[in-house]
């Protein structure tokens, strides 16, 4: 079934195209449009199920209520913590501030992919775009530098300003490690470095710096791994071969959350004790209720509201505000740099549990 047009409209509703537009736009009784008039052209446009063309609207007015969210590729399961939270908060907020959204997931699997988002960031009228840089593909940058839309830059990691940007809103991945090790009985005030041996369990991607605070904690002592994925079988193997060969692992730190129910798991059938024997450190807290059942001391990766702040500044860049008025309290602002791009920074925060021993 063909799409109904203006014309089918008016022609159904007896008037001029003109007038259906005039009438759909909201403006039927500012230019005098008698009011049968108007009932009988919104009744037309209801019973042919007609849909104004909104790019033609948006050209018409000068103005689109558009807003892409470009992201990195989107994995098999698009309901894992990370993308739910990400998507699903730049939804609501977006919609809430009278926008609209428009994913788009970038893939590094050949040419055809940048293809296809070049074409629809090409050909589709945007009010500005949202980039989530964490993964980011290289061509993305020289085509946004060249769409003249406003672009707001979001990373989950701690990243620096790509150039194409109007801002960047980014996490301290670092903050929260380190007011735990603050703390952590492992090390002892005024002790250059930490007691044992510290392990980190990465996953397939190693680009970012939530490891260093530890690293510089325990010195010779740190090792990093790099675990093929981020299931917790892997991991499980993983730290029951490393803590039976090396006794000395007073701490296992992952990456993320995902990975502590193979980490405690291994630690019960070498008969660990946990904190007393082995700290267990995590990342993330996306599953709240899987960390407390297993009295996972972790990290809040705060991506809600580093989505909040990334929304509020593209929005106050499209219309006409600095790009960082609305930025959340507590981030920490950048602005000091003439002619680079502003830079927010959020702080990740401590969630004490029970398995990292803490200084009485």
């Amino acid at each position: 079934m063909e799409r109904a047009t203006r014309a089918d409209v008016a022609h159904a509703a007896g008037v001029a195209p003109s007038t259906v537009s005039l009438v759909l736009n909201g403006r039927g009784r500012d230019v005098k449009i008698a009011p049968a008039t108007i009932e009988r052209v919104r009744r037309a446009a209801r019973d042919l199920n007609y849909i104004p063309n909104a790019a033609a609207r948006s050209l018409r007015r000068g103005k689109s209520h558009l807003i892409a969210l470009l992201m990195a590729e989107l994995p098999d399961d698009p309901f894992v913590p990370v993308v739910h939270t990400v998507l699903t908060t730049a939804m609501i907020n977006i919609q809430r501030r009278g926008y609209l959204l428009l994913p788009l997931f970038q893939s590094g699997d050949g040419a055809s992919d940048a293809e296809v988002i070049q074409g629809v960031l090409g050909d589709t009228q945007l009010a500005g775009i949202i980039r989530e840089t964490t993964s980011a593909e290289a061509f993305t940058s020289r085509l946004l530098a060249n769409l003249g839309i406003p672009v707001v830059s979001m990373s989950m990691i701690e990243a620096e300003t790509t150039g194409s940007e109007s801002a960047l809103v980014r996490i301290d991945e670092g903050a929260g490690v380190r007011d735990i090790l603050s703390a952590c009985a492992l090390i002892a005030p005024g002790e250059p470095l930490a007691a044992g041996r510290a392990v980190f369990l990465a996953g397939p991607n190693t680009n970012h710096a939530r490891q260093n605070p530890i690293a510089r904690a325990f010195g010779t002592s740190f090792t990093l791994y790099s675990l093929p994925d981020w299931e917790a079988t892997t991991a499980y193997q993983a730290a029951l071969r490393l803590l039976a060969d090396d006794p000395s692992i007073s701490l296992v730190a992952l990456a993320d959350d995902s990975q502590a129910p193979g980490v405690f798991q291994a630690a019960s059938d070498l008969g660990l004790a946990v904190p007393s024997d082995l700290s267990i450190l995590g990342f993330g807290n996306q599953d709240h209720r899987s960390a407390s059942a297993l009295g996972l001391t972790t990290v809040d990766w705060p991506l809600k509201e580093m989505t909040e702040a990334a929304v509020a500044s593209i929005i106050n860049v499209i219309e006409g505000r600095p790009p960082t008025l609305d930025v959340l309290p507590g981030a920490i602002l950048d602005e000091d740099t003439p002619g680079a791009a502003p830079i927010a920074t959020i702080p990740t925060r401590p969630v004490w549990r029970s398995s990292v021993a803490r200084r009485a």
